[in-house]
């Protein structure tokens, strides 16, 4: 993807010897870079994938089952003397036990359907042969076929089926979790970059104190070798300068510190660490957004837009609804188990030792349709597992509802929050605005106070810190104002569609209102 090549460039090593600015980092480009390399992301992805095999398991429940076998046995059994007297009075050959040989083939498929019907097709045929009665061999064969079909327990779709029903709405649900999870670290690497734009910022605000400091020594070195002030002067410029600088490299470590956490929220390796020194772009400005006032109107088509488009809160009305499902199911388990059953087939007869008489028994000497039809009933006396299942499914759905309102309120909480920051925070931008053109109109006429002799070192040097402090305020306003748009994009859900299966990526929604 785009954001890897790019991350990979901004990485890549410089010539040995060969100064270059930081290479740029977009917005854009971090976000792509944590939609494909964030570690959180994948996690989030597997526990999709882990819903989905419980699903399909869920289904195996209703899948055909097929059943097979073949069994050979044989057995002697000793003869009492009367018993040989039969055999030779019977005409049979003299001998002093019973030797059976007993082949069975059985086949059988078994279907349970989603309204709780079990239905059985049985097919098995057994050959017997001795030393006997049957020494040219018996193959007695039956073609069946058996329903059971529950009228109490276990009955209808949204019972038998309900643990593949909630399985179904949990994929879903955990669809809206990872699209979720897109959205948070979407917002986190948005608020994470302005917070590095942010630190650049305040580092070009400390470099150019200290070196209007610098200028001020060195204007002061002058006028003292000219005689036009005191020695002392030099000291207080001098402090001055210094902690400027130790304002500086405070801001520059600051700025590492951001640059590092904006690497790990893009998912860069620990190869690429080690190289996270970027240039960004500039904060989103809100004289180029139509403000707007946060009146009642307002407050509720944004909340109500929260309530529609969250993948949290979405997320958690399929697992109050997955709750319900599964109660339904288990206040079913509390009915005793009535079932009717049926079974009905033929049986056939063929005589012989060859294999297509095994085979063909059951359409050979058929006399007609045998039936046998009834009902079961299984009742646990006290059924505690049944009602320990019920409480549970009940308190379940309970949680389920509960958590749903409380994430409501918090959702409406947050809206309210981030729409009043956006538009606060849209004014203390224009107004720190304001207050760096007026300091820096101060500035320049104290300075020329300062060269006339009508002020003192002290009253420039107050005038210039006030200027930093305002530069400062500046950035930290126009800061404010970025996080405000990334929270009430996070707050309504508008970084993300959340039940798109496959993502994008959108600069917009980070420099925009909803």
């Amino acid at each position: 993807m785009v954001c890897q090549a790019s991350v990979s460039q901004l990485n890549g090593p410089a010539p040995a010897g060969t100064p270059q600015p930081a290479p740029m980092l977009t917005l854009l480009e971090s976000l792509q870079s944590t939609l494909v390399n964030q570690p959180l992301l994948h996690l989030q992805e597997q526990q999709v994938e882990i819903s989905r095999s419980l699903k399909q398991q869920t289904t195996g429940q209703f899948d055909l089952a097929l059943a097979g076998g073949f069994s050979q046995a044989h057995t002697n059994t000793p003869l009492t003397v009367a018993e040989r007297a039969l055999v030779i009075a019977e005409g049979f050959s003299p001998t002093t036990n019973s030797a059976q040989n007993l082949s069975i083939l059985n086949l059988g498929v078994t279907k349970e359907y989603r309204n709780g019907i079990v239905i059985s097709p049985l097919y098995e045929t057994a050959r017997t042969t001795d030393n006997l009665t049957t020494s040219e061999g018996t193959n007695v064969s039956r073609l069946a076929f058996q329903v059971t079909v529950p009228l109490l327990r276990g009955r209808g779709r949204d019972v038998v089926a309900a643990r593949e029903t909630a399985a179904g709405v949990e994929v879903t649900a955990s669809l809206l979790d990872f699209n979720q999870t897109i959205s948070d670290l979407f917002a986190s690497t948005a608020s994470t970059y302005w917070n590095a734009v942010a630190a650049g910022k305040q580092v070009e605000v400390a470099k150019g104190a200290e070196e209007r400091g610098r200028t001020y020594v060195d204007n002061v070195q002058t006028l003292i070798q000219a005689d036009r002030l005191a020695k002392a002067e030099i000291n207080q410029a001098a402090a001055n300068l210094d902690a400027r600088t130790a304002e500086r490299i405070t801001a520059e470590q600051t700025l590492v510190q951001a640059q590092q956490q904006l690497a790990l929220a893009i998912g860069m390796n620990e190869s690429q660490l080690a190289n996270a020194n970027f240039s960004f772009e500039d904060f989103p400005d809100p004289a180029s957004l139509k403000l707007f006032i946060v009146d009642s109107d307002t407050m509720s088509k944004y909340l109500q837009q929260a309530l529609t488009s969250r993948a949290d809160y979405l997320a958690a009305q399929r697992r109050v609804e997955e709750a319900r499902v599964l109660r339904v199911a288990a206040q079913n388990g509390l009915k005793p188990r009535l079932d009717f059953n049926f079974d009905t087939g033929v049986s056939g007869l063929s005589e012989g030792t060859a294999a297509a008489q095994f085979l063909n028994s059951p359409y050979r000497s058929v006399q007609g349709l045998d039936a046998t039809a009834g009902v079961t009933y299984n009742f646990p006396v006290r059924n505690n597992f049944a009602t320990g299942q019920l409480r549970q499914a009940q308190a379940n759905f309970i949680q389920a509802q509960l958590r749903l309102a409380d994430l409501s309120r918090h959702v409406s909480s947050s809206v309210i929050t981030a729409l009043n920051a956006v538009r606060n925070t849209a004014a203390a931008v224009a107004q720190a605005r304001e207050a760096v053109k007026s300091f820096q109109a101060a500035l320049q006429g104290e300075r020329e106070k300062f060269s006339l002799g009508s002020s003192s070192v002290v009253d420039v040097l107050t005038i210039e810190d006030r200027l930093t402090t305002a530069l400062t305020n500046q950035v930290s306003a126009e800061l404010a104002y970025a996080l405000a748009l990334a929270q009430l994009r996070s707050a309504t859900g508008t970084i993300v569609e959340p039940d798109k299966p496959v993502q994008s990526v959108n600069r917009d929604v980070f420099v925009n209102l909803p």
